[in-house]
């Protein structure tokens, strides 16, 4: 059975925009911690961003969901890539012509993608089943390949441009692939962007229902519990690895950007093992990568002590990392798409975010400031066993419930 039917123009279509934005993705994920921690030198500062950022994807996660399951999603698509496209446009100039407050357009922006990031998600997620109806693990899995090859792409070009080319210019691609993304999604999805309804939006009565029908749903409910614990013990790792680059290796893009691409090539590894698998259980994937995840964490603090070739001995680790970070999250986009209807899709999977990013912005702060004042692998060290831990319990949970679990050849209408 082929993974992909060629001549579904919507998935190609949702498949090439999602791969180009990425690529600026990757760019910006990279360049803008450098950035922020040469500007600053302060990992405490760092992390006090990045919370802001995670703080206001809250705010809007709360609210996005409800435009998107009563709104037009493909415009949804399409609006969001412009305005980010406008966002780091102005950051990119802001560079050239009023270097003094790039930092400030720098979080003003990281401020912007966050709530273009909330609309462009769930959009993005909530159309997929809709447009290929079935095999949804595999079209899942095909769509984070793409996207992960991409983010190593803007990875190569950040880590060999962060030193050769100016920072505006690096960040005006990133402008350039939110813009072309749009263009993608608005022509390639124009079909079923006539097809979609646009109906008036009632918070009140549409909360009630999404908790109603949320009440009986153990394994969404048991995944945004166990994930909310989970993300608290792992979020930090966004703190980590750039300042293992800049504290411990001479070149800090370089490493920083050789940390994402093994990491990423190890995700396409996982995307292709659940995308070509058959008679998989799911479940079982789960826990490999909780926790794997848990166990590199663990093992992360103890490369610090491999002075000479740290940058190797991270890179080994991050592949397998994100080997496991695939198989991982995969499940649990399939197990919401199949779960939950197509008027509540969207509204759902904010929710779970909303809840989920919430200990980021304690975790990212926190790290950054046990990092600057404790050891450091000995911090990590406590956070990665502490994830484990999580991970078999939630196993333990979640068993029981998926054990006669089937991907259905349809999603809910």
């Amino acid at each position: 059975m082929a993974i992909i039917d060629r001549k579904n123009i919507g998935f190609n279509s949702l498949l090439l925009s999602s791969s180009i934005s990425t690529v600026g993705d990757g760019i910006r994920t990279l360049v803008i911690p450098l950035i922020i921690l040469y500007l600053t030198g302060s990992t405490f500062l760092f992390g006090l961003i990045y919370s802001a950022e995670f703080l206001i994807w809250i705010i809007s996660t709360g609210f996005t969901g409800y435009f998107v399951d009563r709104r037009n999603r493909v415009k949804s698509l399409s609006y969001s890539n412009f305005v980010m496209f406008l966002l780091m446009t102005c950051v990119s100039i802001s560079f050239f012509v009023a270097y003094s407050y790039f930092l400030l357009f720098i979080v003003i922006a990281l401020i912007g993608t966050s709530i273009g990031q909330s609309f462009y998600n769930p959009s993005s997620f909530s159309l997929l089943p809709d447009i290929v109806h079935k095999d949804l693990d595999k079209h899942n899995a095909l769509i984070s390949m793409c996207v992960n090859v991409s983010m190593i792409g803007g990875y190569v070009v950040a880590g060999l441009g962060f030193s050769i080319v100016s920072w505006g210019v690096l960040l005006s691609i990133d402008a350039l692939s939110f813009l072309i993304s749009a263009i993608i999604a608005t022509v390639g999805l124009r079909k079923y962007s006539r097809n979609e309804k646009t109906e008036k939006v009632h918070f009140w009565k549409e909360t009630k229902e999404t908790f109603s029908f949320l009440k009986p749903q153990k394994v969404i409910l048991y995944t945004i519990g166990f994930g909310f614990v989970f993300n608290f013990l792992t979020s930090g790792m966004v703190i980590i690895l750039p300042t293992i680059a800049v504290e411990n290796t001479s070149i800090g893009s370089i490493s920083l950007s050789l940390f994402y691409i093994t990491e990423l090539i190890g995700m396409v590894l996982g995307g292709s093992l659940i995308a070509v698998k058959k008679n998989r259980r799911l479940v079982n994937y789960l826990l490999v990568g909780s926790l794997g995840q848990g166990l590199v964490m663990v093992i992360i603090g103890l490369s610090l002590f491999a002075v000479g070739i740290v940058v190797i001995v991270v890179s080994l680790i991050l592949l397998v990392n994100g080997f496991f970070s695939e198989i991982l999250n995969i499940p649990l986009m399939v197990w919401y798409q199949e779960l939950v209807p197509r008027d509540k899709r969207a509204k759902v999977i904010n929710l779970k975010d909303l809840i989920l990013t919430i200990p980021m912005v304690v975790s990212t702060a926190l790290m950054g400031y046990l990092l600057d004042h404790y050891s450091e692998w000995l911090v990590i060290f406590i956070f990665g066993i502490s994830a484990m831990i999580i991970s078999i319990l939630e196993y333990a949970f979640l068993k029981p419930l998926l054990r006669n679990f089937r991907v259905l050849s349809q999603c809910p209408p």
